[in-house]
């Protein structure tokens, strides 16, 4: 049937049709409408935009053109205009049931999808013991499960009695559990459990049963993407650390804190490799006391692939990590907590292996630091530290044994008749006796102690973590020394010698030099008084 009739060569008339249309001639008037027009008839007399820019777009390019019209009752058409003698045709075909239709196909797709999604790996009945009554499929997380009839459901997911404290296998209420850590057949899993309780009519437990899924990837993808930007954010921590931070001791104690919150550790050890002193702990930073054989650790990854490598000792992990740059040993790290409670996991080691590259820049500026302050803190005639670098020094350990309780023991060294040697020898051998003096005591010391010229032939030592009487063996093995000094200056036949007092520090109670050396001090004055060459101790704070 044709959609018009012509009449004449300018005039169209429509004819009754369910076809839905309309025409408007070139003024815009409204000269012909289907009977079933009446919506396209409105929307024209009300100037609705599309319609209007539809006109003239075919008035202007005389080609047809289509557009998508929606009311307010949800009917859904497609209208094309086409030209025709100036004017254009309006043309509307209903679309509703055909669009209903597609977006009921998307849906139905989508649930499916959702059902896939939500398709369980495994399905299970246990009795209230927890023994398997029900298992399906035939296998599961490649394993048979027709075997598992019977058996423990504990022992099969967690076979090393390592079953978290809220099972899936023993709930009392309806509950989902996701993420949930299994090692079946000793390989590491994560699972999702959907579970219910069976009640009978006495309202008794009488089984549980439930099913789940293998969720590993999902959790190791989340973890992974979780590590990752873990890593980013630590690593911009500590790069705003080693911009911010001045001084070597805070910059690896920041960086120190900074990894004891981001691996859960209780200790974090940062030891410096340094070409004399060997391995020091520049920073110890945690809330327990431990004491670790440096060396001991350091030659056990010696020839070892580089990374992260854990050392187990007594309950405790440690994670250590050597650091390297240029080819050159820098230090390394080591982090540790208890592993029976918290055992370290692969993307803990893989962060710290992650973020070595920022260790080892913290290192490489804490060693620069440390190398400009040392040139600037020793004294020009002995090397040793001088005044302001020994308090500032001491004061360092004092607060740190505040947090460790191990108390440490100044040595407060004067020599005796040094005069004798100026005014008998000469300056210059009085310069040779204190470096000889300075030399002595450097050779007494480790690493973690101080040795300091106080000025003239006063002379601290410092010894960590140490009783009066150790200190006074290395005090005695000082005035032993002197007969020895005075040969090598040529003034065998001088009195030459050295008073020595020990002042033992209170942790909490000793935080200022200046207060300790007062208290060594006053101890050797007393043996200055009783007559020199020997060793006196210091009282307690209250005695002092």
């Amino acid at each position: 049937m044709n959609l018009f009739k012509s009449l004449g060569r300018s005039k169209l008339v429509l004819d009754e049709s369910d076809i839905c249309a309309i025409y408007v001639d070139k003024r815009k008037a409204l000269v012909a409408q289907s009977d079933t027009s009446e919506s396209l008839v409105s929307l024209w007399e009300e100037g609705y935009p599309a319609f209007l820019d539809a006109y003239e777009q075919v008035s202007a390019s005389q080609e047809p053109q289509e557009f998508r019209l929606a009311d307010e009752r949800h009917i859904k058409c497609w209208i094309v205009v086409t030209p025709y003698e100036g004017g254009a045709f309006f043309v509307a075909r209903e679309t509703t049931l055909a669009d209903q239709m597609t977006e009921a196909l998307i849906e139905s797709r989508a649930m499916l999808k959702g059902l896939l999604d939500s398709a369980v790996d495994f399905s299970f009945e246990v009795d209230p013991l927890g023994r398997f009554k029900f298992v399906s499929p035939a296998v599961a997380f490649g394993e048979k499960t027709e075997s598992w009839i019977g058996k423990d459901a504990h022992s099969v997911f967690w076979p090393k009695d390592n079953a978290p404290g809220r099972s899936p296998f023993t709930q009392q209420v309806q509950k989902h559990m996701d993420g949930v850590s299994t090692e079946i057949a000793g390989i590491k899993r994560y699972a999702s459990f959907a579970v219910e309780p069976v009640i009978d009519e006495e309202g008794k437990i009488v089984a549980v049963r439930g099913s789940c899924r293998d969720v590993t990837e999902r959790i190791e993808a989340e973890r992974k993407t979780r590590l990752d930007n873990l890593r980013l954010s630590v690593q911009q921590r500590i790069t705003q650390i080693l911009n911010s931070t001045e001084n070597s001791q805070d910059l690896l104690d920041n960086a120190s804190k900074e990894l004891i919150q981001v691996m859960r550790a209780d200790l974090v050890w940062s030891v410096l490799k340094k070409y004399k002193e060997g391995l020091v702990p520049a920073s110890i930073c945690g809330d327990l006391d431990e004491e670790l054989d440096l060396d001991s650790i350091w030659e056990s990854l010696s020839g070892a692939d580089s990374g992260v490598h854990e050392i187990n000792i007594d309950s405790r992990g440690h994670l250590v990590i050597q650091l390297e740059s240029a080819g050159e040993d820098v230090g390394m790290v080591i982090i540790s907590r208890d592993t029976t409670i918290s055992p370290w996991s692969d993307l803990e080691k893989e962060l710290l292996a992650d973020i070595a590259d920022v260790l080892t820049a913290a290192f490489g500026k804490a060693k620069l630091i440390d190398r400009l302050y040392r040139l600037s803190s020793k004294d020009e005639l002995t090397d040793l530290l001088n005044r302001r670098a020994m308090r500032e020094g001491v004061e360092a350990r004092l607060k740190h044994q505040s947090r460790t309780k191990q108390a440490g023991c100044m040595v407060f060294i004067d020599l005796d008749h040094f005069k004798e040697v100026n005014d008998t020898l000469g300056h210059n051998a009085g310069d040779d006796a204190i470096r000889l003096v300075a030399e002595k005591m450097q050779s007494i010391i480790r690493p973690c102690d101080l040795a300091g010229r106080m000025g003239g032939d006063e002379f601290v030592l410092w010894i960590e973590d140490v009783d009066e009487e150790t200190a006074a063996v290395k005090a005695r093995e000082l005035i032993d020394y002197m007969p020895s000094i005075r040969e090598k200056i040529k003034g065998a036949h001088l009195r030459l010698g050295a008073s020595i007092g020990i002042c033992k520090s209170v942790p909490d109670v000793d935080l200022a030099f200046d207060v300790l050396a007062a208290r060594a001090d006053a101890a050797l004055y007393d043996v200055k008084k009783t007559g020199k060459n020997d060793i006196a101790f210091a009282g307690a704070p209250e005695e002092a």
